[in-house]
């Protein structure tokens, strides 16, 4: 598999100290912790008409898809320690079973695309060794990674390093997906399999001040250059992030992105604030996945001349967590300009140690002038028993 040859990559890069004995090894590998999780989530998408976009992807869903995740860590020798993780899914029950979703028939297909139409599928969720010394910290092979244009499930090899206050994060990837409960997206080469590669740096200046930049860099295709300012001062923080998006196709232009968030604590409450925007001239591609968007859909917010505002607000209730999170958007396609408001609601519940609960209500209003677009209303839950 890639993951595994990305594991015996890191081994290589990272070069084995000398092995003191084969009872440490067995040690490490006997001693190791084995978890696991029973998840069933559930979707429902209800739209004012069916779209045609995207294979039909936004058209009305209901459906339920059920999944057993089975974890291994190994303990640590000389630095080295192992995690495999392995996801095995089954479709409960699905609505509009002979319509076509995308990636296959059945409302399921919209988020679990099944590689051979199977309605079930088995995948490695994790697989990578991990070393880690002093300053220095190696994962090579399946892993999640939730960075900037670098997000979800990766076959990659990422290294950290800090030093005093300065961070060194260096990052290959080779494909990318999505395996956990509520998602199921096969991993796919990127950038016709030439990967993309990632390197940041950020300087720590004092308690409430850092910064970081970095370049995303997918050979043969685009660079996204871009920086951030972090400020913190007791509950208050603030972001200022600003990136270019600079293709190799001398005919496709440059484009650019503005995100700031503030976000405080009032009471117990953290209300929160953010604006995005995208560049007059052209739309902002990414290829390895992204952490900006706020929204459970936000589809609209990196096209062209694209003005995010959104406001949020969280509160913790015992075991209960809320969020509540409005935000509008407004978008130019074809020469004119929309907006888009979107409110979401979600509710995290611990029942007891073993299980949880995670809803979310969503509702989606679109201008009526865009006629590729569509309101919708979306409720999804999953709940989780854990072992």
């Amino acid at each position: 598999m890639k993951a595994t040859k990305l594991s015996l990559i890191a081994i290589l890069a990272i070069g084995i100290p000398s092995i003191s004995s084969a009872s440490s090894l067995q040690e490490a590998l006997t001693s190791g912790k084995i978890s696991g999780e029973f998840a069933v989530t559930y979707e429902q998408r209800k739209m004012d008409k069916e779209l045609t976009k995207w294979g039909n992807y936004y058209n009305d869903t209901d459906y339920s898809v059920g999944s057993f995740a089975l974890k291994y860590e190994s303990g640590i020798w000389n630095n080295l320690s192992l995690t495999s993780k392995v996801r095995a899914y089954k479709t409960i029950f699905e609505g509009g079973e002979d319509e076509f979703h995308y990636q296959g028939k059945g409302d399921a297909a919209e988020r679990f695309w099944y590689k051979d139409g199977s309605r079930r599928s088995v995948d490695l969720e994790e697989l990578f060794l991990a070393y880690n010394y002093e300053a220095i910290s190696v994962k090579a092979g399946r892993q999640f990674i939730s960075t900037d244009w670098m997000n979800k499930t990766q076959d990659a090899l990422k290294v950290d390093a800090n030093f005093d206050n300065t961070s060194i994060e260096a990052i290959w990837s080779q494909r990318h997906g999505r395996i956990y409960s509520r998602d199921y997206r096969p991993m796919t080469k990127m950038n016709e399999n030439k990967g993309v590669y990632k390197i940041a740096l950020t300087q720590k200046f004092n308690e409430n001040i850092s910064a970081t930049i970095y370049d995303f860099i997918a050979p043969d295709n685009r660079d996204i250059i871009g920086g951030r300012v972090n400020l913190k001062y007791a509950d208050t923080s603030f972001r200022a992030h600003y990136a270019v998006n600079k293709p190799d196709d001398s005919n496709e232009e440059d484009s650019s992105i503005i995100d700031l968030m503030l976000s405080t604590s009032i009471a117990g409450f953290t209300p929160y604030l953010g604006y995005i925007q995208i560049d007059k001239d052209q739309g902002f591609t990414h290829l390895a996945g992204e952490i900006i968007n706020p929204f459970e859909e936000g589809d609209q917010i990196y096209l062209k001349d694209a003005r995010t505002y959104y406001l949020g607000l969280s509160k913790a209730f015992g075991d209960l967590s809320a969020t509540l999170l409005y935000g509008n958007t407004q978008y130019d396609k074809a020469d004119e300009s929309y907006d888009q408001d979107e409110t979401t609601l979600w509710l995290g519940y611990k029942i007891n140690k073993e299980l949880s609960a995670n809803l979310g209500l969503t509702h989606v209003n679109v201008d009526s002038d865009d006629e590729e677009e569509t309101d919708q209303d979306q409720i999804n839950l999953t709940v989780t028993y854990s072992f």
